[in-house]
């Protein structure tokens, strides 16, 4: 009794101390606390939420988590409405009152519902069942049964920007890393009361939250061995069970909820399972699966990049333009187009699709940077790239890759006078670059690049020994200094810098095919369109 009453003390110690440092926050800020659910009463995820002022001016944006709740924080000035979107479901939107904290529960009616009688016209934003892919994935193989377009630098660099592209996949939770500070209360909560629901749930989500899987999964098993029917804590169960790579656990969890709830969510998160225990063609199929139940930008996200990863190029590309049509304002939809575009060796519309997506949001560099790759392995200027890489330089100076793509765009030019102006340039960044960071070994390359180009073979040849210094693998600087010894009569040191570059190259490969070995490829079958047909 004595314990009790020590951890119950503790909790009103830390809860007194939340409510201390609340009180001394800005006057002026509002929170805003919810739940969102459907006209059934499940809870509604990745549910966008939106504070709006009089003139439809976002002041603040989150989304639902898995539970359907949400929370924001923001400056009040004025009056305010709360939106809440949702694909498939008509928006609902509600005047705020000014009180400093507010707690709202929003049902979401499915799209149209209101006016039965009305007969919309078709939607991007929908899947019918009719509607199918054009292609059947019908197995996997080896990755030596894949093509590839260009040489193999493009090869590599369009394996690299589908890997980026999957990375661009941050499923939105609704949920912050919450504070270390929250774990007291937390933690005093089930030492207080071991066989209650309430409090295991709640420290296994703030562990979930916080990525400490391990710590959650006991947590939020006890809270399922307390109320097996629960959603939100069975679902939050499974996403510990992933993260700490009990993929089994996960995936009999999942099959669990499925049995008692066939939704979307529930197939995307078994798609992510079969894909982290190495199980494609399932993945594929649960990604499918999910994007005709809730054909959502995350969904459609989803499948694509999964047909991408696995160099099913073509569905990769159908899958992503239809997502991109159902949402030209997503930024990674695009990018993952032209990531698609670049892989089927439509380099200059692969460009333009991602300088698109720079335009979306020019503040994040993960389209520039999809661009830079590009650039650096193209033969000749791609479209509206160099425009875009100039800002992204402009914009990040703190950022050595955005001046590097930039300088490597500049000597792309086609005109000579141009392009004899612009080397001054290119060698003025390549040493910016080098003065933010002296072991950025690309610059001192590209550096001696230009130095064997206006035939100063010294300068070359000490450009290219600074690279090595600082980056002893870059195969190309062994062998461009190879070839600058042998120009100046330095045989011996030319051999040994091949002999070098050879060494580099195999270990290379061998990394590449055993990377290519574990991503398995989809054998994919395409239904004959109607053009093909008449050809």
């Amino acid at each position: 009794m004595k314990c009790k009453l020590l951890f119950d003390l503790l909790a009103m110690v830390a809860f007194a101390c939340v409510i201390i440092v609340i009180a001394g926050q800005d006057s002026t800020a509002q929170v805003i606390s919810g739940v969102v659910r459907d006209s059934n009463g499940a809870p509604v995820p990745a549910a966008r939420i939106l504070v709006e002022n009089d003139a439809k001016s976002d002041l603040a944006e989150t989304t639902t988590g898995t539970d359907g709740k949400f929370s924001l924080r923001f400056r009040r000035e004025g009056r305010a409405n709360l939106r809440v979107q949702k694909a498939g479901f008509d928006d609902a939107v509600q005047s705020l009152p000014e009180a400093k904290a507010t707690n709202i529960e929003f049902v979401l009616s499915p799209l149209n519902a209101s006016a039965p009688t009305h007969v919309a016209p078709s939607s991007p934003n929908s899947m019918e069942l009719e509607d199918k892919p054009h292609f059947t994935v019908a197995g996997i193989t080896d990755w030596t049964a894949a093509g590839g377009h260009g040489s193999d630098a493009n090869l590599r660099a369009s394996e690299s920007l589908a890997r980026e592209t999957r990375a661009l996949d941050s499923k939105p939770t609704g949920h912050a890393l919450i504070s270390v500070d929250s774990e007291i209360p937390l933690r005093a909560a089930v030492m207080g009361q071991p066989d209650s629901f309430q409090p295991n749930h709640a420290l296994g989500n703030f562990y979930l939250q916080n990525h400490r899987f391990v710590d959650a999964v006991p947590l939020l098993g006890k809270a399922f061995a307390l109320d097996p029917s629960h959603y939100e804590n069975s679902y939050e169960l499974a996403e510990a069970y992933e993260g700490a790579s009990a993929h089994e656990k996960a995936r009999d969890m999942v099959r669990l909820l499925l049995s008692r709830y066939d939704r979307a969510e529930l197939h995307r998160l078994l798609g992510d399972i079969d894909e982290e225990s190495s199980q494609p063609l399932a993945a594929e199929r649960e990604y499918e699966k999910a994007v005709r139940q809730d054909p959502s930008e995350e969904n459609y996200f989803d499948w694509a990049g999964e047909l991408l990863v696995h160099r099913a190029v073509e569905p990769a590309i159908e899958v992503f333009t239809k997502g991109a049509g159902a949402y030209p304002r997503s930024e990674r939809m695009l990018a993952g187009l032209g990531a698609a575009l670049f892989a089927n060796g439509q380099y200059a519309a692969a460009a333009q699709r991602v300088c698109d997506a720079s335009d979306l949001n020019q503040a994040d560099p993960n389209p520039y940077l999809f661009l830079g790759k590009m650039e650096q392995v193209s033969t000749e200027p791609l479209p509206c790239v160099e425009e875009q890489l100039a800002r992204f330089a402009r914009d990040h100076p703190e950022n050595p890759w955005a001046t590097f793509y930039y300088a490597l765009a500049l000597t792309r030019t086609k005109v000579s006078s141009a392009k004899e102006a612009d080397t001054v340039k290119v060698e003025a960044l390549l040493n910016n670059i080098i003065r933010v960071d002296p072991r950025f070994a690309q610059a001192y390359l590209q550096l001696g690049i230009l130095f064997s180009e206006r035939g100063d073979p010294a300068r070359a040849i000490e450009s290219y020994q600074e690279a090595i210094a600082a980056d002893s693998n870059l195969a190309e600087a062994h062998f461009r200094l190879a070839q600058s010894y042998r120009h100046v009569g330095e045989n011996a040191k030319a051999t040994h810098e091949l002999q070098i570059f050879e060494r580099i190259q195999r270990s290379e490969s061998a990394q590449v095919e055993e990377h290519r070995r574990e991503i398995r490829q989809f054998v994919v079958v395409m239904r004959n369109s109607p053009e093909s047909n008449t050809k």
